[in-house]
Parts: structure tokens; C-alpha cells; sequence
């Protein structure tokens, strides 16, 4: 028997890019069409509509306007199908949104923020009774420029990579749904070797200051964190927590090709501390960063350039539905 629906109206972002045939995604909205005629509740409760998103930042304009024709004061529960990318949007689209709550349904290549409940188990996140009658908790967003992010911004070495990455497979069109997280690694790995050539990111010269600490010099990496994970399986920053107030800021100082070949690993799998020559950790709520070479910025997989930039934590910013009350087990 399903579980009783939370007393709101759902919205459902679905992102097409994350399915690999027009049938998949189209057999996901069906199911949420079956689910919602079956549920024994209220109209009231029973209120809601699938959207499926047409570009980045779409699902921004989509999610306002349906709030806007709610009746006031309305819960409004928006449900982000699809990978970080379109979680990223549904994000920025109900921060400031009186009574709204965020659920993310994983359905994307990489989809990492779930991850923080302590749960692996993709089908609990997808399953509809228990998304639609679990509790919500808050938790923080990072801030930067205009955009929210729930997970990290990363500057440097990784986004340089990853910016190359996502354009690699942003050509490779419907290949990439095969074998998704084998092209994933592909093009990740394609990334670094491109990054290789210019060597000049292993040692860009940035003013940074974290809160009233002047960390300015040459850096291959600032990784400023909200949460742990990110590109699927790292957990650089495991320190990192979603709902502490305080943004983890680990950078590296310049390094040599070799070195950074000879520590990635055991960095991106959360060996910071163990290598502290290379690396200085601290809390903080709020970095500045600014460079003579234009950044390249990661906000939660999501690709951005800029010259100067504030980030800034958001205590208590946003509330994520917490499927069969996993707030008590987050990592």
C-alpha cells in the first residue's frame, strides 16, 4: 500500500537529456501519472504536474510560475529528475520560495548529492510513494555570484578538467548513455590529459582570502565544499557537511605535473590531511577569490567563468525531502 502523500502540491522537473530513449523518460511520467490517480487522497493533496525541461535554467522559470499560480501559502514540492544538473536549476528556482521543498529523484550521469544521506540504493530515490510522503530537512546552500549550489565550487585543476569533460560529452550526443559512467571516467580522464599541456594551472596566481585569512598566492586547486561528494565517487573534502553552517576550503599550492599525478588519488579519495604539504584545510563562511586569468568555475558540475568571486555560506537556505527519514543517517 502506498504511503500517504504529503499535503502539497508536487511539481516533477524531469530533465530528457539524462535518458538515453524517448520510452524511459516517458515510461518515468507515466508512472508518476499512475501513482497520482491511484493515491486515496484530497484533491488538494493530490495537486500536481510534470515539466519537462527544455534548456539549462528552464526549470527556473517553470517552477516560479507555477508557485505563482498556487493559491498563497501553498506547500509546494518540487522534485528535481534527472542528474545535478537539472538538481542544480530546481535549486535556484525555490531558493526564496515561501513553503518549498526539494527532492532529488537520480536518474543523471552523476548524481551525487543523495549520496550525502548515507544511502547507495538509487531505486529509494526514484520510488514515488516514498519521495512524495517523507519528511524534509534543511540544509545549507553555497552561494556564489547569483547561483546556489548544494555541493561544492572548484577552482582550478578539477574544473578545468571537468569544463573540458562535460564539452567532450556534450558532443558525443547519444553515445554517452551508453555505458554512462564508463564515459564518464573517459572523458574525465581525456580532461586531465588536455590540462597537461598548459601547465600554467598547476600554479595560477590568485588573491584569496578565507574570512579574514590571506591565503593569496599560486594554487592548482581551491575546492570550496557544502558536502563531500562529487564526480560520482570523490569525496575530496569528506570533512564537509550539508547542514553545519560553514562552507570546507581545501586548496593546494602550486605543484609540479609529477606530483600531481603521484597524489590524485589519494586526494580525491579524502587523504587531504596525509599530505599537508601540499594541502591547507580550513572552515569558514565565506572565501574571495580573484585572478589576472579569467576562473573556471564547477558549481555542482555546472560550468561558469569569472575574473573575481565571493562564496558564501547559506545556513538553512533550502529543504531537501529526506526519503524514509534518512536525515538520521546522513554521511
Amino acid at each position: 500500500m502506498a504511503l500517504p502523500i504529503a499535503p502539497a502540491r508536487h511539481f516533477f522537473v524531469v530533465n530528457p537529456v539524462c535518458f538515453y530513449r524517448r520510452q524511459e523518460m516517458d515510461e518515468v511520467i507515466a508512472g508518476i501519472h499512475r501513482f497520482f490517480a491511484a493515491a486515496r487522497v484530497s484533491e488538494e493533496a493530490a495537486e500536481y504536474a510534470v515539466h519537462i525541461s527544455r534548456f539549462p535554467r528552464d526549470a527556473i522559470g517553470a517552477i516560479r510560475r507555477y508557485a505563482k499560480a498556487a493559491p498563497e501559502g501553498a506547500p509546494l514540492r518540487v522534485y528535481a529528475v534527472g542528474g545535478d544538473g537539472i538538481l542544480f536549476d530546481c535549486l535556484n528556482g525555490i531558493v526564496g520560495l515561501p513553503n518549498a521543498e526539494l527532492g532529488t529523484m537520480p536518474y543523471g550521469r552523476e548524481n551525487n548529492f543523495y549520496h550525502v544521506f548515507g544511502h547507495t540504493d538509487l531505486q529509494l530515490f526514484r520510488a514515488l510513494d516514498a519521495q512524495t510522503s517523507a519528511i524534509s530537512v534543511p540544509m545549507d546552500t553555497l552561494y556564489c555570484g547569483s547561483n546556489h549550489a548544494l555541493s561544492y565550487c572548484l577552482i582550478g585543476l578539477e574544473s578545468v578538467a571537468n569544463a573540458s569533460a562535460k564539452a567532450m560529452s556534450e558532443r558525443a550526443g547519444l553515445l554517452r548513455h551508453i555505458a554512462p559512467s564508463l564515459w564518464r571516467k573517459m572523458y574525465v580522464n581525456w580532461g586531465y590529459v588536455g590540462m597537461m599541456s598548459s601547465r600554467s594551472v598547476f600554479r595560477q596566481q590568485y588573491r584569496v582570502w578565507v574570512d579574514d585569512e590571506d591565503w593569496s598566492g599560486q594554487h592548482a586547486s581551491i575546492n570550496i565544499a557544502n558536502s563531500p561528494w562529487y564526480a560520482g565517487d570523490k569525496t575530496a573534502v569528506p570533512e564537509a557537511k550539508p547542514d553545519d553552517g560553514s562552507l570546507d576550503v581545501l586548496a593546494s599550492g602550486a605543484v609540479r605535473v609529477k606530483d600531481a599525478l603521484r597524489y590524485m588519488n589519494k586526494y580525491v579519495r579524502g587523504g587531504h590531511a596525509e599530505i599537508p604539504e601540499f594541502f591547507a584545510y580550513k572552515r569558514a563562511k565565506r572565501v574571495f577569490v580573484t585572478s589576472d586569468t579569467p576562473l573556471v568555475l564547477d558549481l555542482d558540475g555546472e560550468v561558469f567563468y569569472d575574473k573575481h568571486i565571493t562564496v558564501e555560506i547559506k545556513p538553512n537556505a533550502v529543504r531537501i525531502v529526506a526519503p524514509a527519514g534518512a536525515s538520521g543517517e546522513r554521511a
